[in-house]
């Protein structure tokens, strides 16, 4: 099945990861799947019949759109391809298309992600963004690749603090298409996370970002990562979020005392992480599996 078909698929209105998943799981192959009627698979999911109707007469516009693509260097990868990501398996919602800006590497799927509040507590925004670029540097230097979402704050610390490691590598995932680097001010930053990693987006190129599309990032955030760290957020928030997905997805989850979010994460069983006692290199080696 060809990138074009999978593509054409996760364009359908209302269809997701889980949908499409059980199609796969009731249809048997990709192929099958493209190859059924319309009213079937409105009557598989539930979804609109004319949901499906246009599917296959997108075909020609979404070729010239992937050709464009490959010229910006822009990859897309599909769950057929080996550079799919290990761990996005593990979601019941995996995104059948994935764009990418940069590079992925087997080294990746030994991650840490690093998130939190866009606008830190600001009696100790310094000394939490000092501490926050060491710890994702330190991790970083023991060869743990750094996911976070490019946002304000915490995540533009965490990768900043991965790209000063010697060798960094960092993953930032956007609740945007890749022609939209959001905030704007960051697109700096952006194009010193592609050389040294990857800009990764499920969302179509041209979409600009949008609550719904920030939610749906936070549990590629968490599934991408062995350990969610979170150093400040919230209760709700986007990072809090983040840590209830990987919860969820049994990965080992840490948070910073002292602010809503994390305390609530720690009274629900998150490890504490105290800055001031943390030893980053001993976090490091068990993260690894080195203990």
């Amino acid at each position: 099945m060809s990138k074009l078909h999978w593509v054409a698929l996760s364009r359908v209105h209302g269809l997701g990861g889980a949908r499409m998943r059980e199609l796969l799981e009731h249809c048997g192959s990709v192929e099958a799947l493209w190859h059924a009627e319309p009213k079937t698979l409105a009557a598989l999911t539930g979804l609109p019949l004319e949901n499906f109707s246009a599917l296959y007469r997108s075909l020609d516009e979404i070729a010239h759109e992937l050709e464009s693509l490959h010229r910006e260097g822009i990859a897309v990868i599909t769950p057929e391809d080996e550079q799919y990501p290990v761990l996005l398996r593990d979601l019941r919602d995996a995104p059948p298309v994935l764009y990418l800006r940069g590079s992925l590497e087997i080294r990746d799927q030994w991650a840490v992600a690093i998130v939190g509040s866009r606008m830190a507590d600001p009696g100790y925004r310094d000394q939490k963004m000092a501490w926050t670029r060491q710890l994702a540097h330190t991790l970083a230097e023991w060869g743990l690749t750094i996911v976070s979402g490019l946002a304000h704050g915490v995540d533009s610390w965490a990768h900043g603090g991965a790209l000063d490691a010697r060798d960094g590598r960092t993953i930032a995932v956007l609740g945007c298409g890749l022609h939209r680097v959001y905030p704007k001010h960051h697109r700096a930053l952006a194009d010193r996370i592609v050389a040294r990693g990857a800009l990764l987006s499920e969302i179509n190129p041209n979409a600009g970002t949008c609550g719904q599309f920030l939610m749906m990032r936070d549990r590629l955030i968490a599934a991408l990562s062995q350990a969610v760290i979170v150093i400040e957020a919230g209760a709700p928030s986007g990072s809090f979020d983040t840590a209830r997905h990987a919860l969820k997805l049994k990965r080992r989850v840490l948070a910073v005392p002292g602010s809503p979010g994390t305390d609530k994460l720690i009274a629900e069983g998150a490890e504490r992480l105290e800055p001031m006692r943390a030893d980053i290199d001993d976090l490091a080696r068990s993260v690894l599996g080195l203990e």
